[in-house]
């Protein structure tokens, strides 16, 4: 009988332990006074709020290197990235023709060096008049290279070709397809 008390009062002190515990880490460990809050909200990630913004890079010799616009941009706290609605970038292949890249969402680098684009990314004239479509897409915006390591699909006139990744550099107008390459196109 001693040994069915001993078990149940080591069951019940174990329960007991692991419920303070739960109230220590949820409601003291942090503030250091013991409050029960009905409601919490967490701290704004972001400390600034852009609408319509526009930016613009010059090259040395004072032309437009490339432009982005969104529809509104937050700076993030957390790494000092700046978050993009709607993103439209405008970009030059060997500084001649424009060629573009527009999504749902994106993201500029602390040091406005890289943009990722994300979700529903949609390429024009990158190459020639063909689109490519994905769902991720980065653009190094100092040195003109472009690439992505998701799925994709590169439509032009006559047909369409599918493939896992994609390199391109716009000042050497080189772009290459990088993995399961898979293509149907159709005599014009």
């Amino acid at each position: 009988m001693k040994q069915i008390k001993f078990t149940v009062f080591s069951v019940l002190s174990a329960i007991t332990a692991m419920a303070g515990t739960v109230v220590y880490l949820t409601q003291y460990s942090e503030s250091g006074k013991l409050s029960i809050v009905e409601r919490f909200e967490a701290m704004p990630d972001a400390d600034s709020h852009l609408s319509q913004v526009d930016g613009i890079k010059y090259s040395r010799d004072g032309e437009i290197a490339y432009k982005w616009r969104a529809s509104s941009a937050e700076r993030l706290i957390s790494d000092g990235s700046i978050s993009l609605q709607d993103p439209f970038y405008i970009g030059n292949i060997a500084d001649q023709r424009p060629w573009t890249a527009s999504a749902k969402a994106g993201k500029l680098s602390q040091d406005g060096e890289q943009l990722t684009l994300l979700d529903t990314v949609l390429v024009k004239d990158l190459i020639r008049q063909a689109q490519i479509s994905t769902e991720l897409l980065r653009i190094n915006l100092d040195s003109s290279e472009v690439t992505t390591d998701q799925p994709l699909t590169l439509s032009l006139r006559n047909g369409k070709t599918r493939s896992v990744g994609l390199k391109a550099s716009m000042k050497n107008e080189r772009v290459e397809l990088l993995d399961q390459v898979k293509g149907h196109y159709d005599p014009i």
